[in-house]
């Protein structure tokens, strides 16, 4: 029961995020200074970040060259190869030597050792930390991070943009459009749809260059992005901060990540998360669409993302679809294996610049898996997610850092993790119970405003009913044991991690010159 108590005093002692008056916004914006017509990061080219789905790999290749002929703009693609399977990594080969018209390079396993390598005759002190991050994955082991942590590597002093392998990049339309610009952090809105060619019809196409569109964002001042905001987007519409976001209003505020809408699966997790938090105008769309409530919970057709473009302080960072990262200033790695490694990363690079910007753009990719994947029902059990946990930690200590260079920031997060990992038994247990607790208490609070609100079909509310007593969301002890990694577990992850956030800027600054 304690964690049930302390979960909810969590939840009622959260920031408060207030939409502030348009003319409360000159005041803001000059502290960003004069726009000085500056140029984008020196772009690196394309990511593609892959294992074992050739097929997937050859389905967005094809589609690159229907871009790039249509665009008639030449980039370096760079296909991160992580499959575990020989063959896999040959079917990659194939497709890529299919795709005569693009300029891409195979960074495949020999690739990637060759790189550890040279990293590991230059920092012999640092093997362990080097294979933690880098090393081919076990059997069985799921890395997603691992090419993503090489991509970093290969591209350290340049931006680049990172596409999943499971897309088409054929740029649609918001179903959602709003005028001007927006300035939060708010939840991504969510409308789903009964087929794909419903949700085809209600995203149209965008007849612009997603590539492009992106890489134009990364490394501006935002003294300037707020005049491209202004340009592209029309006025300022709405501003959703809270005190601790102001000070990302500062004259060294540039962007350092960009992201767009996802069409088709929302990429998110199993557990239906958007569904059971629902933001305030995807709960207009359902009054308005209660046909909806037929397929919400069994399909994952949807869209996901805004109603207009957005200029976000402190929104974290998700590589679903498609995303820009500004990696010509040190970025942090990320954890070799788990999900969620991409908001991982989107952390920790806010906390190693505390004026780092993000833009989601008013446009998305059609993300199409295969097999297409389904939501858990309210009945199945949830595993261990431990990503989660070592975000909220760190986000509780930042206040506590003084430091201002980013390489002192990154110092401080890794030596804040090494000592959490020194904790004893008992201290990691409460905490990773506390932690489990504080999140479903956040989902039930949720729910339970769902189920308040007037305005909601009966139907929805009766879909949330049996969430309330799901085991993916139950507060008792032995519940919440299930859903928290072992203490061993985390403790060997956050140890792994924060040891390999002291090393990555001697890393990172190596390659850099190794690039250059």
């Amino acid at each position: 029961m304690r964690y049930c108590r302390r979960a909810k005093a969590a939840t009622r002692s959260g920031s408060t995020k207030r939409e502030q008056p348009r003319s409360f916004a000159p005041q803001l914006v000059s502290r960003f200074g004069t726009p000085s017509a500056a140029e984008p990061a020196a772009f690196g080219g394309v990511v593609v970040r892959t294992a074992d789905r050739p097929q997937l790999l050859a389905r967005l290749l094809a589609s690159a060259e229907t871009l790039e002929a249509r665009a008639e703009e030449k980039r370096r693609w760079l296909v991160i190869d992580d499959s575990h399977n020989p063959a896999n990594e040959q079917a990659n080969r194939a497709a890529i030597a299919n795709a005569r018209s693009l300029e891409i390079t195979h960074y495949d396993r020999a690739a990637a050792d060759a790189v550890q390598n040279a990293l590991l005759a230059e920092f012999p002190h640092a093997a362990r930390e080097i294979g933690w991050l880098l090393a081919p994955g076990a059997p069985g082991e799921a890395t997603y991070g691992r090419p993503l942590n090489h991509a970093l590597l290969q591209l350290a002093g340049r931006a680049f943009v990172s596409v999943d392998d499971d897309v088409l990049l054929e740029s649609r339309r918001s179903p959602l459009s709003d005028a001007g610009f927006t300035v939060s952090d708010a939840a991504d809105e969510l409308t789903w749809y009964e087929s794909e060619a419903s949700l085809l019809q209600h995203c149209p196409p965008a007849d612009v260059d997603a590539i492009a569109q992106h890489a134009q964002w990364l490394g501006l001042p935002m003294a300037d992005a707020w005049m491209r905001a202004e340009e592209e987007g029309g006025p300022l519409a709405t501003m959703q901060i809270d005190a601790a976001q102001a000070t990302r209003f500062a004259p060294d505020a540039r962007i350092i990540f960009t992201q767009s809408h996802a069409c088709g699966d929302p990429g998110s997790t199993m557990l239906p998360l958007h569904l059971l938090s629902l933001p305030a105008r995807s709960r207009q769309w359902l009054a308005a669409n209660p046909d909806a409530v037929a397929y919400a919970f069994a399909r994952r057709i949807n869209w996901r993302g805004q109603s207009r473009l957005r200029l976000a302080p402190t929104r974290l960072l998700t590589l679903t679809t498609i995303a820009g990262l500004d990696n010509s200033r040190l970025l942090p790695p990320t954890a070799r294996s788990h999900r969620s490694e991409d908001l991982l990363l989107g952390k920790v690079a806010q906390w190693m610049h505390r004026t780092a910007w993000q833009v989601d753009l008013p446009f998305g990719l059609l993300h199409r898996r295969e097999p297409t994947k389904q939501w858990l029902r309210a009945v199945d059990p949830v595993g261990p997610e431990p990503l989660p946990f070592i975000l909220a930690y760190l986000e509780r200590h930042e206040a506590v850092i003084v430091a201002t260079r980013p390489e002192q920031r990154l110092a401080a997060a890794g030596a804040l993790l090494v000592d959490l990992a020194a904790s004893s038994d008992a201290h990691l247990s409460e905490m990773l119970l506390a932690h489990a607790a504080e999140a479903s208490s956040r989902v039930l609070f949720s729910l339970q405003e769902q189920l308040d609100d007037a305005t909601l079909p009966a139907a929805w509310k009766q879909s949330l009913g049996p969430w309330l007593d799901s085991p993916a969301l139950a507060l008792d002890e032995a519940a919440l044991r299930a859903r928290s990694p072992s203490v061993a577990a985390m403790r060997s992850l956050v140890d792994g991690y924060g040891k390999a956030l002291l090393v990555w800027p001697q890393l990172w600054e190596f390659c850099r010159e190794r690039n250059a």
